[in-house]
């Protein structure tokens, strides 16, 4: 039997109409679908920086030992092998490899994997935020820093045995094994699976214990920060003062100290010049530590440039430093310094005089244009150690000190345990 002609055409006519109603709706559709979600890679880099470190690429073949920083692809597995081993994980935005959007450091033995990092393609139009993604099966201290200088937010997911932890912007401290694993929010959103109760979001200054059980113990505070306007939310004349000393040339430029505009709020010390300057923020705190049982120094440095390497000849010139006077139980005054660098060079020394530094500390190479996160170990135990017993501390300095330099601080916090 022959199908009527003008059945065939009306067929026809309508997947033709269909064809070109999915075309005109579905292609701009699905163009604009690609160019708010498409990414391509950020750069990874893994510098090591003491001990055994070793990559694997893509978690095949053998363990490869690195002694200088070098590039990384996707699925690559990390191994620290030694106690003392330490190693940065950088990731940054190939058009702008001066200033990371994530660092992590790494200290003691570890094993991790870094599975995917990726930014939207076309950054103009979407609002996605970098993501990268981590697998940390274990690590006795993970200092990660989420989030860099640009306006587009970062996020860090982070798997561990017992959950999968997404790190919003901010600063965070990790320690996993196999049974447990513990989160603490020096700054910024951890949000946390929790069972039936959904979501448990950790905010600054808390800290969770977690298990294979689920999350054990939530703690908040139990230390007293005893600096005042530390995340300089206020303006930098709200409890700290700023100063300029020991200028070696008058006609050149006295620097300056500006706390940033943007939505992060950041103290930076700038100078472009010859010859000698140290320019700070100060803040008296005359805090009675007799009897106390613990004392830390906490905060986040970055070191954009400096023209003297190192910390200068005397290992006194660090583009940042930071600074601790204070009065033992006999009444003699004392200073602890812990200075910050990011360029190598020369024959300068990294360890500070003892002269000038209590117990000797030596000083630390950040990653340049990295936030680095800071933790001091007990400074009670380690002023014992010298028999010194303090008893006040009079105050805090934040500085920078050199020729030229640029560098920056944020969350400082000077942590009392009672």
């Amino acid at each position: 039997m022959r199908r009527k002609p003008e059945t065939l055409a009306w067929i026809v006519l309508w997947i033709a109409f269909t064809s070109c109603l999915a075309l005109a709706v579905g292609g701009p559709l699905l163009t604009r679908w690609y160019i708010l979600n498409a990414t391509f890679p950020l750069q990874v880099l893994i510098q090591p920086r003491a001990g055994i470190v070793g990559v694997q690429e893509k978690g095949r073949g053998d363990v490869a030992l690195i002694g200088e920083s070098r590039e990384i692809p996707p699925q690559s597995r990390i191994i620290l092998s030694s106690d003392d081993a330490e190693a940065f994980l950088l990731f940054y935005l190939p058009s702008q490899p001066e200033a990371p959007v994530c660092a992590v450091q790494l200290y003691g033995q570890t094993d991790l994997a870094f599975a995917v990092a990726e930014t939207p393609r076309f950054e103009r139009y979407s609002i996605l935020p970098h993501h990268i993604s981590i697998q940390v099966t274990t690590s006795r201290d993970v200092r990660a820093t989420v989030g860099g200088e640009g306006e587009r937010a970062t996020r860090l997911l982070v798997e561990i045995p017992q959950t999968e932890l997404v790190l919003e912007d901010g600063a965070y401290t990790l320690s996993v094994d196999s049974l447990r694993a513990e989160i603490a929010v020096r700054q910024g959103l951890a949000r946390i699976p929790d069972g039936e109760a959904g979501v448990l979001m950790l905010e600054d200054s808390q800290r969770a214990e977690i298990t294979t059980e689920g999350i054990e113990n939530i703690f908040t505070g139990g230390q007293r920060n005893i600096v005042r306007n530390g995340d300089f939310d206020q303006d930098i004349d709200t409890h700290w003062a700023t100063y300029s000393l020991a200028k070696e040339r008058a006609d050149q430029s006295d620097g300056s100290i500006v706390r940033s505009s943007g939505e992060r709020k950041t103290v930076k010390f700038e100078r472009i010049g010859v010859g000698h300057i140290e320019i700070g923020i100060t803040q008296r705190l005359n805090q009675d530590v007799s009897g106390i049982q613990a004392l830390y120094l906490t905060a986040l440095v970055k070191v954009d440039s400096q023209s003297i390497p190192v910390c200068g000849a005397n290992g006194t010139e660090c583009p940042i430093m930071l600074r601790l006077t204070y009065l033992d139980q006999q009444g003699g005054a004392h200073e602890w310094l812990q200075g910050f660098y990011a360029q190598s060079g020369g024959d300068y020394t990294d360890i500070c005089p003892i002269s000038i530094c209590e117990s000797r500390p030596q000083h630390i190479q950040a990653p340049q244009g990295a936030w680095f996160a800071y933790s001091s170990p007990d400074l009670i135990a380690l002023l014992r150690e010298r028999d010194i017993e303090p008893a006040v501390i009079q105050a805090i300095d934040i500085y920078a000190s050199g020729h030229s330099f640029v560098a920056e601080v944020d969350e400082i916090s000077l942590l009392i345990e009672d």
